[in-house]
């Protein structure tokens, strides 16, 4: 196919994802306006703010030829050092005694707070101590614990750290660690980013998804570290045992929960390394075995999700919310909805225009595919695999932000346009919290573009002719 083809190819899925769009949002309004079905009056408002934003987005894109933004070398340490003021200090003042104060900035935040400091965090901790005494934390009132552990097994192997560092006297110190860490994260993100993805990372850094991330001290922020650590050192010491270790990095995170199994994505350039198909044969084949070997408890994860089909605007992602606004059942006797249909088109169309368009201009982004490629991943398969998500999952798409920063650079007319419709989508999927419509639609839309523009390209680069030495991996970003 030649050039001019794929690039009409690109234009044509580019707009058959805005019609699937709004085909969506259509049938949640015409289920809004059913008095038939006795449909909460809150159906209509939120989907006619998810129409609208998407247009604005999408014709300032269409309109845009070209699009460039410098800034100051330094502005990464900005993102960082606004992430971190906006996360510790609605902590230090509710730390320091005054709870109607702290409650107000993080209200005014649109962060809903905890009921304990590090909420979360503390939940795994307590887990961890009452394992250690010997409870079995995986079943109801087991003497410890209330309700039974939401992790999988994998996360009580830190009980063999030494010291005892990951107990639950020591919750505010980790989490305090935890807020830095991530905002160094951020730092690094924005220094691989141009300036636009650099002022979109402004934003998430004081969106309510990323700070309600920090402020529960969820174990999903190790996800992003593990991602950014991992391409950092692959990069510079781009040896089999240093692709071993990432590897390693991500299948201990998905014996934590299942869906970070996901991030394997991020390992096929590995299969360009001399030796390196036994890395990634051995991860697949654990990450295969640790499923069957808990089976029953995956089934469970699975179903868990499928239930949470609330339908108001709350802190929420998911197509199971989603499709919970729309009528319409294929097959009754399964429950499958018209609206599972309709968002796994989106999700497909969206990853046909970014295979298309990697296709179209082919270019070395090895390293900020890796990165495109974990965040998104992990994102469909928490949100659009799993169903549901809490609002955090949004800071997954922040691992995407290199590799869509540089489309307005290096792809032409096509790449101005997918690169403002993105990084345009993922600052709102960052923000807009309270709509779960919109910010829903918003992030498959992105994951499923990332997804594909990212795989094709690291395909392209693995599918190469030569195997070549681990050290001539060229720096990318």
């Amino acid at each position: 196919m030649g050039k001019t083809s794929l690039t009409r190819v690109v234009r044509a899925l580019s707009i058959a994802t805005s019609v699937l769009l709004a085909i969506i949002i259509g049938q949640v309004l015409r289920t809004g306006q059913d008095a038939t079905l006795q449909a909460p009056a809150n159906y209509v408002p939120p989907a006619l703010t998810a129409l609208c934003v998407l247009l604005v987005i999408f014709g300032f894109a269409a309109f845009t030829r070209q699009f460039s933004l410098d800034l100051h070398r330094h502005f990464a340490w900005l993102v960082g050092g606004l992430s971190f003021f906006f996360a510790i200090v609605p902590l230090a003042i509710l730390s320091f005694g005054n709870p109607n104060t702290a409650a107000a900035l993080y209200r005014g935040l649109r962060i809903p707070q905890g009921i304990e400091r590090f909420w979360d965090l503390a939940l795994v901790l307590r887990s961890i101590d009452c394992d250690a005494s010997g409870f079995n934390v995986f079943v109801d009132n087991n003497g410890c614990l209330t309700d039974a552990a939401i992790y999988g097994p994998g996360m009580l192997w830190l009980n063999n750290i030494p010291f005892g560092i990951f107990s639950f006297s020591h919750v505010l110190a980790l989490g305090v660690a935890a807020m830095a860490v991530s905002s160094l994260c951020l730092v690094w993100l924005a220094r691989q980013s141009s300036g636009f993805g650099q002022v979109v990372l402004v934003v998430a850094a004081l969106g309510a998804p990323w700070l309600l991330l920090l402020e529960r001290g969820n174990v999903d922020v190790v996800l992003i570290w593990v991602a950014v650590v991992g391409v950092f050192i692959v990069r510079r010491w781009p040896s089999l045992w240093v692709w071993a270790l990432l590897a390693v990095g991500i299948w201990v995170l998905g014996t934590w929960k299942y869906y970070p199994f996901a991030m394997g994505v991020m390992l096929l350039p590995v299969l360009r390394v001399r030796r390196g198909w036994i890395v990634f044969v051995a991860w697949v084949t654990g990450t295969f075995g640790y499923v069957l070997l808990t089976w029953s408890n995956f089934r469970f994860s699975m179903q868990s999700n499928s239930n949470m089909t609330e339908i108001g605007d709350y802190v929420v992602l998911g197509r199971v919310p989603v499709v919970a606004r729309m009528v319409g059942s294929i097959f009754p006797s399964n429950g499958f909805q018209l609206g599972d249909v309709l968002v796994a088109l989106l999700v497909l169309c969206a990853a046909a225009w970014g295979v298309a368009l990697a296709l179209s201009a082919p270019g070395n982004l090895v390293y900020p595919s890796m990165l495109g490629a974990a965040g998104s991943a992990v994102f469909l398969a928490s949100v659009f695999i799993g169903g549901f998500g809490w609002a955090y999952k949004a800071a997954f798409l922040l691992l995407c932000i290199p590799l869509v920063s540089s489309l307005t650079k290096r792809r032409g007319r096509a790449g101005v346009f997918a690169g403002l419709v993105t990084m345009g989508l993922i600052a709102v999927c960052s923000v807009v919290v309270w709509n779960t419509l919109l910010a829903t639609l918003a992030g498959l839309t992105v994951a499923g573009f990332v997804v594909g523009f990212s795989v094709t390209s690291l395909m392209r680069f693995v599918m190469r002719k030569s195997v070549i030495d681990q050290r001539s991996i060229s720096d990318s970003i």
